[in-house]
């Protein structure tokens, strides 16, 4: 871990890694507090970080201590209520017999139940079969949700996308019916609901993925636009390595090639990697059979992008999508047949209008354009 912490050079970078490898000191020399608990939020990692310097607490600035306590305790309370919520959508759906799986950062908190302060939580994401969604919509608005569409068409969301958000007073359900878009007639992940596990906590039954399975939801999830250098995600794949010594990962590199998703397991394993002291087979590495120069960018691109004080995510983004498939034409074809709404949500634009749909009209320019722009400042 030394060597790659000399490559990283800022001081701020460094004290978190430590944290996140629990080194037995930490250096906190030239450390700029304000600029940290900045790069803790990008990563959105305050509780976590927050448990990690508490033998350190003497050694930080009140103020930063007292910044951090303030956002961890409100984060306990928000997971406290989002899990309470999903408790009732659990039971409900069960009650009505519906397969759900709880995704990302509801899945961690089921899968490592009661360690509700380690991770922070924005919404709820649930996973249902495609057939059964629209009684599992039933069941939300029964619960008094009610549907998101964002000004845009539902055929969009329904066709275009893998998800629908239902929300209400605070809460957000994101209820997804795949993993990632649709790509063609090619099956991702087919065995996932024979693969489910189950978990009783207290008086509930909850199912969730595989381990192996798991991987792959976070791993897909950096398919879609947001801060895919999130250390947030990345710590969530190192729990799950770790937690699952048996883990299969026979199985992990036969779906990544059915499905064409090596590429993105490599990127993802190669975050735990670099910034984690978890063990992955240095086999697994090479059997996802990446080109040495894919390799090559991908983990430059890591150690540059990822500690950015200011990060600029819709170009980090574009780049990262050409880093994140098994080939360069599955990335290219995407971006030149892109669905007008999504360009839309990438550019925050206004959908339906005449000045949109002539943007939409000269997407190359505007999208070349936002490749040279120093920032994201294009809504």
């Amino acid at each position: 871990m030394e060597s790659k912490l000399a490559l990283l050079d800022i001081p701020e970078a460094n004290l978190l890694l430590e944290i996140i490898n629990q080194s037995p000191q930490f250096n906190l020399h030239n450390v700029d507090f304000d600029k940290f608990i900045g790069l803790v939020r990008i990563h959105d990692i305050i509780p976590f970080v927050f448990h990690g310097l508490q033998d350190s607490r003497r050694q930080i600035p009140e103020k930063t201590y007292v910044s951090l306590k303030s956002a961890y305790l409100s984060n306990v309370l928000r997971n406290l209520r989002f899990w309470k919520e999903f408790l009732q959508i659990n039971d409900a759906f069960r009650k009505n017999n519906i397969a759900m799986l709880p995704l990302k950062g509801m899945d961690i908190l089921a899968r490592f139940y009661p360690n509700f302060d380690f991770r922070s939580i924005g919404d709820i994401d649930i996973v249902v079969k495609e057939e059964q969604f629209t009684q599992a919509e039933k069941i939300l608005s029964d619960l008094h949700y009610t549907k998101r569409l964002d000004g845009f068409k539902e055929s969009y969301w329904r066709n275009k996308q893998c998800d629908v958000s239902f929300s209400k007073v605070g809460i957000i359900v994101d209820a997804h019916w795949g993993l990632d878009f649709k790509r063609g007639h090619r099956a991702i992940l087919p065995q996932l609901w024979e693969r489910t596990r189950q978990l009783e906590l207290g008086h509930q039954k909850i199912d969730i993925f595989s381990p192996e399975d798991a991987l792959f939801s976070f791993a897909l999830h950096l398919r879609r636009f947001g801060n895919i250098l999130k250390l947030k995600q990345v710590l969530d794949v190192a729990r799950i390595i770790k937690d699952s010594p048996e883990l299969d990962w026979d199985y992990v590199l036969s779906q990544g090639s059915q499905g064409r998703m090596k590429a993105t397991l490599y990127f993802i394993l190669m975050q735990v990697q670099l910034f984690t002291k978890t063990k992955i087979p240095s086999e697994v590495f090479r059997k996802l059979g990446i080109p040495s120069w894919q390799k090559m960018r991908i983990r430059n691109f890591l150690l540059k992008r990822t500690f950015q004080i200011e990060p600029v995510l819709k170009k980090d983004f574009l780049r990262a999508h050409f880093l994140l498939y098994d080939n360069i034409c599955e990335p290219a074809l995407y971006i030149i047949n892109i669905p007008y709404e999504q360009f839309c949500r990438f550019y925050s634009l206004t959908p339906y209008t005449e000045k949109t749909d002539l943007i939409y009209h000269l997407r190359f320019l505007y999208i070349a354009r936002s490749l040279f722009k120093k920032k994201d400042d294009f809504s």
